[in-house]
Protein backbone atom coordinates (compact mmCIF):
# COMPACT_ATOMS: atom_id res chain seq x y z
CA UNK A 1 0.00 0.00 0.00
CA UNK A 2 1.16 3.47 -0.89
CA UNK A 3 1.20 6.01 1.14
CA UNK A 4 0.35 9.92 0.13
CA UNK A 5 4.15 11.01 0.17
CA UNK A 6 5.22 7.91 -2.11
CA UNK A 7 2.24 9.04 -4.85
CA UNK A 8 3.70 11.00 -7.71
CA UNK A 9 2.63 14.71 -7.18
CA UNK A 10 -0.05 16.14 -10.14
CA UNK A 11 2.09 18.39 -12.88
CA UNK A 12 0.51 21.73 -11.09
CA UNK A 13 1.33 20.74 -7.72
CA UNK A 14 4.79 20.16 -8.45
CA UNK A 15 5.59 22.86 -9.97
CA UNK A 16 4.59 24.67 -7.41
CA UNK A 17 6.92 22.80 -5.23
CA UNK A 18 9.92 24.80 -5.71
CA UNK A 19 8.39 28.11 -5.17
CA UNK A 20 6.24 26.94 -1.87
CA UNK A 21 9.94 25.40 -0.86
CA UNK A 22 11.12 28.88 -1.43
CA UNK A 23 8.56 30.94 0.82
CA UNK A 24 9.45 27.88 3.57
CA UNK A 25 13.09 28.38 3.21
CA UNK A 26 12.66 32.22 3.20
CA UNK A 27 10.91 32.29 6.38
CA UNK A 28 13.77 29.73 7.54
CA UNK A 29 16.59 31.85 6.58
CA UNK A 30 15.25 34.54 8.24
CA UNK A 31 15.03 32.68 11.54
CA UNK A 32 18.32 31.36 10.75
CA UNK A 33 20.02 34.41 10.41
CA UNK A 34 18.39 36.11 13.38
CA UNK A 35 19.48 33.71 15.29
CA UNK A 36 22.27 33.41 14.09
CA UNK A 37 23.34 37.28 14.55
CA UNK A 38 21.84 37.13 18.31
CA UNK A 39 24.41 33.94 18.96
CA UNK A 40 27.24 35.97 17.46
CA UNK A 41 26.39 39.21 19.61
CA UNK A 42 26.70 36.91 22.88
CA UNK A 43 30.27 35.12 21.21
CA UNK A 44 29.60 32.03 19.82
CA UNK A 45 31.90 30.80 17.60
CA UNK A 46 30.71 31.18 13.87
CA UNK A 47 30.72 27.29 13.39
CA UNK A 48 29.05 26.33 16.44
CA UNK A 49 26.38 29.11 15.43
CA UNK A 50 26.06 28.07 12.01
CA UNK A 51 24.76 24.08 13.15
CA UNK A 52 22.61 25.92 15.92
CA UNK A 53 20.81 28.76 14.01
CA UNK A 54 20.35 25.96 11.06
CA UNK A 55 18.87 23.49 13.20
CA UNK A 56 16.61 25.82 14.93
CA UNK A 57 15.01 27.10 11.61
CA UNK A 58 15.43 23.68 10.04
CA UNK A 59 12.97 22.13 12.72
CA UNK A 60 10.05 24.56 11.79
CA UNK A 61 10.64 23.97 8.06
CA UNK A 62 10.30 20.51 8.68
CA UNK A 63 6.38 21.62 9.80
CA UNK A 64 6.04 24.42 6.85
CA UNK A 65 7.42 21.66 3.87
CA UNK A 66 5.63 18.98 5.13
CA UNK A 67 1.98 20.35 5.26
CA UNK A 68 2.98 23.25 2.85
CA UNK A 69 5.15 22.63 0.01
CA UNK A 70 4.34 18.96 0.03
CA UNK A 71 0.46 18.80 1.50
CA UNK A 72 1.45 15.29 3.28
CA UNK A 73 -0.69 14.78 6.18
CA UNK A 74 0.06 13.22 9.91
CA UNK A 75 0.93 10.13 8.87
CA UNK A 76 4.25 9.02 9.13
CA UNK A 77 5.37 12.35 10.41
CA UNK A 78 8.20 10.99 13.08
CA UNK A 79 9.67 8.63 10.69
CA UNK A 80 9.52 11.70 7.91
CA UNK A 81 11.34 14.04 10.50
CA UNK A 82 14.16 11.78 11.61
CA UNK A 83 15.27 11.39 7.68
CA UNK A 84 14.72 15.44 7.62
CA UNK A 85 17.42 16.08 11.11
CA UNK A 86 19.45 13.16 8.75
CA UNK A 87 19.56 15.18 5.98
CA UNK A 88 19.82 18.34 8.13
CA UNK A 89 22.83 17.03 9.26
CA UNK A 90 24.12 16.42 5.80
CA UNK A 91 23.08 19.98 4.90
CA UNK A 92 24.50 21.65 7.97
CA UNK A 93 27.82 20.11 7.41
CA UNK A 94 27.89 20.97 4.15
CA UNK A 95 26.75 24.88 5.29
CA UNK A 96 29.49 24.81 8.19
CA UNK A 97 31.75 23.73 5.50
CA UNK A 98 31.11 26.58 2.91
CA UNK A 99 30.89 28.83 6.02
CA UNK A 100 34.62 28.22 6.75
CA UNK A 101 35.95 28.35 3.41
CA UNK A 102 34.33 31.38 3.10
CA UNK A 103 35.60 33.43 6.79
CA UNK A 104 39.16 31.93 6.55
CA UNK A 105 39.47 31.71 2.55
CA UNK A 106 38.34 35.60 2.11
CA UNK A 107 37.97 37.11 5.56
CA UNK A 108 34.31 37.77 4.96
CA UNK A 109 32.38 38.92 8.35
CA UNK A 110 30.78 35.08 9.58
CA UNK A 111 26.95 36.91 9.54
CA UNK A 112 27.45 37.77 5.30
CA UNK A 113 29.27 34.21 4.95
CA UNK A 114 26.05 32.26 6.69
CA UNK A 115 23.73 33.73 4.29
CA UNK A 116 25.70 33.30 1.45
CA UNK A 117 26.39 29.86 2.32
CA UNK A 118 22.66 29.40 2.93
CA UNK A 119 21.56 30.32 -0.28
CA UNK A 120 24.68 27.92 -1.95
CA UNK A 121 22.88 24.29 -0.31
CA UNK A 122 19.22 25.23 -0.77
CA UNK A 123 19.38 23.45 -4.61
CA UNK A 124 21.06 20.67 -2.60
CA UNK A 125 18.65 21.02 0.21
CA UNK A 126 15.48 21.09 -1.54
CA UNK A 127 16.08 18.27 -3.69
CA UNK A 128 17.28 16.12 -0.41
CA UNK A 129 14.21 16.85 1.43
CA UNK A 130 11.96 15.99 -1.54
CA UNK A 131 13.67 12.74 -2.84
CA UNK A 132 14.50 10.81 0.53
CA UNK A 133 13.00 12.86 3.44
CA UNK A 134 9.28 13.33 1.98
CA UNK A 135 10.15 10.25 -0.70
CA UNK A 136 8.10 12.19 -3.00
CA UNK A 137 7.98 10.18 -6.63
CA UNK A 138 9.09 12.08 -10.01
CA UNK A 139 6.39 12.15 -12.09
Amino acid sequence: MTTPAEVSPKPLAAAAQPVKFVIVGAGGYVVNLAVFAALHAVGVTYIANSFISYFIANALMYLGNRYFTFGLGHAGFWNAYLRYMIVGIVVAGLNAGILAALVQGTGIDSRIGVAISLLLITPVAFVLFKRWTFRIKPA
